[in-house]
């Protein structure tokens, strides 16, 4: 009897400390929504702070039904019990709890972050990002996506374009993924597309000194260009880093496998189609510049030079630039350009390729 008994209990027994284990970890997992911001206006609010980006603090209270953004310049008082990731101008990362004081209890540093002895004061403007410390990987994941057509009817000319980019942070390193593609032309007549994928990473090695590396594959009807794949190393500096500005410059070495296919011209028609399978060794060097304004309008540029070392004379440059303005909440209007010119292309094919282009965005 009692035998049985204890063969009955133990599923129940084995069940109840299952759920007993499952709800620990729920509560031990689950956020706090004790944080408090209280603006300069006076507004106090009472909830869960998401995220600190591009000047806009991500914070939600139970009563929001989605998050609200605030500009980080106009929050007065800040505090939380939870850990964060915090990225400061300096360059370096710390994870710790965290409050903004009064400017008139610490003056300018009224950023203070850890607890008792260990905390650590900065400045407000010196903090550049916020993140949870146990955020998961996918809500990590920074971006945008964009498309834009146009089409005249006087001549069937259409025009389309896509592009995408996503960065993922953790600690010191960064890697940012991007597409960039665009298609024009007439049902009946010619077509050209342009296409070209970046993976870049880098790894902060001090607060104003970092490291990374870069794969690109580019492809371009417009150039002859099959296929350009790049691969390469590269060193660099922040000039500038504060909340809403920053200005980098970089250098290093690249390695490029390229292949033209361009149609010999007329008075050479026996020579048909001229194909060329080259590789180059280049030097790169170039500058980003990334603008942000509250609720308002982004900017972003890089510029990049490839002077050859196998190839003397020949330079190739690519440029991009992005201006963003918003519609309405994560939508917005989006102005974009690329150039890619080169001096001395392998082949009888044209120096540069330029587009314009305006779309309609989504953030993230």
């Amino acid at each position: 009897m009692s035998t049985s008994f204890k063969r009955q209990a133990s599923p129940c027994r084995l069940i109840t400390i299952t759920l007993t284990i499952l709800i620990a970890a729920i509560q031990v997992s689950a956020r706090r929504d004790d944080d408090v911001v209280i603006l300069k206006n006076g507004d106090r609010l009472t909830g869960e702070i998401k995220k600190l980006l591009h000047g806009e603090l991500s914070f939600k209270a139970s009563y929001m039904a989605e998050a609200v953004r605030l500009d980080w310049t106009k929050v007065e008082r800040l505090e939380s019990k939870s850990k964060f990731i915090i990225f400061l101008t300096s360059g370096k990362l710390v994870t710790g709890e965290l409050r903004v004081v009064s400017a008139e209890d610490l003056g300018n540093q009224n950023f203070v972050i850890g607890i008792a002895k260990e905390s650590i004061v900065v400045k407000q403007p010196d903090v550049i990002r916020i993140f949870p410390a146990e955020e998961s990987f996918l809500s990590q994941l920074e971006g945008s996506v964009d498309f834009g057509l146009s089409f005249t009817s006087g001549n069937d000319q259409y025009q389309a374009e896509f592009l995408a980019t996503t960065t993922y942070r953790n600690g010191d390193h960064r890697i940012t993924a991007s597409v960039d593609s665009s298609f024009s032309g007439q049902p009946e007549g010619t077509s050209s597309a342009r296409r070209q994928f970046t993976f870049d990473y880098r790894k902060q090695l001090t607060p104003k000194h970092y490291v990374g590396g870069l794969l690109d594959f580019l492809s371009s009807d417009q150039q002859s260009l099959d296929l350009r794949s790049t691969v390469g190393g590269l060193v660099g500096r922040n000039m500038v880093l504060k909340e809403n500005t920053r200005w980098s410059v970089f250098g290093g070495m690249v390695l490029a496998k390229e292949k033209y296919s361009v149609v010999a011209p007329q008075t050479q028609p026996t020579e048909g189609a001229a194909i060329t399978d080259s590789t180059e060794a280049a030097a790169i060097a170039g500058l980003e510049y990334i603008r942000f304004r509250f609720t308002k309008t982004d900017i972003t540029a890089r510029l990049a030079t490839y002077p050859s070392f196998t190839t003397p004379g020949r330079v190739r440059m690519q440029a991009t630039s992005d201006m963003r303005i918003k519609i309405a909440k994560d939508l917005y209007w989006g102005f974009h350009i690329y150039e890619n010119f080169d001096n001395k292309p392998p082949t009888n094919a044209k120096k540069n390729d330029l587009g314009i282009s305006t779309s309609l965005g989504w953030k993230f």
